[in-house]
């Protein structure tokens, strides 16, 4: 897979976000969402499309540390998720330099994406499974985001 290039994001993140929140939103809704937070030093509101897999009683992301939304999300007790056409009030879990868990949620993610192993930087062998050698070296830069939905009584 080819990885797309980093300024194009721009544009395809402005796409995206319009796709979700439209009537449409079942095309990309599947495995794509919208991450609402607030700026950790700005206190602005900002929103980010991601793609997403629903594990157990979680919903999982997956980025890299050079990326900088994630970082909104270490001291945030919360972020809404537009998923499927519906908002909902997330508690959120940052996950990273824990090379055992990290390991496990990367490659149960991209059991799911392996379009998405590019992104971190890990080659697909001739059949299809993850380069072991760049896993590893990935572990280090991965950033597993977990949101649990909070349910009011």
């Amino acid at each position: 897979p080819m990885k797309v290039p980093e300024p194009l994001f721009k544009i395809i993140n402005i796409f995206m976000s319009l796709l979700l929140k439209s009537p449409l939103h079942g095309i990309a809704s599947g495995s794509m969402m919208i991450i609402n937070f607030t700026g950790r030093k700005s206190g602005r509101h900002y929103s980010t499309p991601v793609r997403y897999l629903n594990i157990d009683d979680r919903i999982r992301c997956t980025t890299s540390k050079h990326t900088k939304w994630w970082r909104n999300l270490v001291s945030n007790q919360s972020a809404a998720l537009l998923l499927g056409g519906d908002l909902k009030t997330c508690s959120v879990e940052v996950l990273m330099d824990d090379d055992e868990r990290v390991r496990a949620a990367l490659v149960s993610f991209l059991e799911s994406f392996p379009q998405d192993a590019v992104y971190q930087n890990i080659r697909l062998e001739a059949d299809g499974s993850l380069n072991q050698l760049d896993l590893e070296a990935s572990i280090r830069e991965a950033v597993i985001v977990d949101f649990a939905p909070i349910h009011s009584t």
